[in-house]
């Protein structure tokens, strides 16, 4: 098996009725890296169908992963599917030569992540004035009304400026 999990094919290899395969590979071989939001505590599955196809070739099947992702609210750590069940990529003229996987794979495993993400729905985040997680219990600071504090508005200062009409 080569590192990247068998996703590099000789086109010649491939029997007409095509080739299941199945495995894993660590998203380090995808060039994926923990980067602190995401970290990937088991590999990245894979369930393909590789078929010849006139002058080319068709990959369909899916893709799962098992991720850590940071909570956008309370910044825990919790666990995420991600699954991609509709993969297809056709590679055209590479008769006789070598269909490498890795870059589709990981560009579709990576547009399923989300761009935002809570570790539950009824996450209540941190507080803004002391950075308790208020997922595990209140915190002492008192409430403050929105407009009591004019620094909190960042638009504020907008207010000030003078539109002027030079025609």
């Amino acid at each position: 098996m080569n590192p990247r999990g068998d996703l590099v094919f000789q086109v010649l290899d491939l029997p007409p009725e095509g080739i299941e395969v199945s495995g894993e590979v660590d998203f380090a071989d995808l060039d994926i890296q923990d980067d602190g939001v995401f970290t990937f505590p088991t590999p990245l599955r894979f369930a393909l169908n590789v078929s010849p196809v006139q002058d080319g070739v068709l990959v369909r099947g899916r893709l799962e992963a098992q991720v850590s992702r940071v909570c956008d609210r309370c910044l825990e750590p919790s666990d995420l599917a991600v699954a991609v069940g509709d993969v297809c990529h056709h590679y055209e003229h590479v008769a006789g030569g070598v269909v490498d996987l890795t870059d589709a794979v990981r560009e579709d495993i990576l547009l399923a992540f989300p761009q935002a993400w809570l570790c539950r729905a009824e996450c209540r985040g941190l507080c803004p004035q002391c950075g308790r997680n208020l997922n595990e219990g209140t915190c002492t600071c008192e409430p403050s009304a929105p407009g009591d504090d004019e620094e909190d508005d960042p638009w504020g200062a907008l207010d000030d400026l003078v539109v002027r009409d030079d025609k």
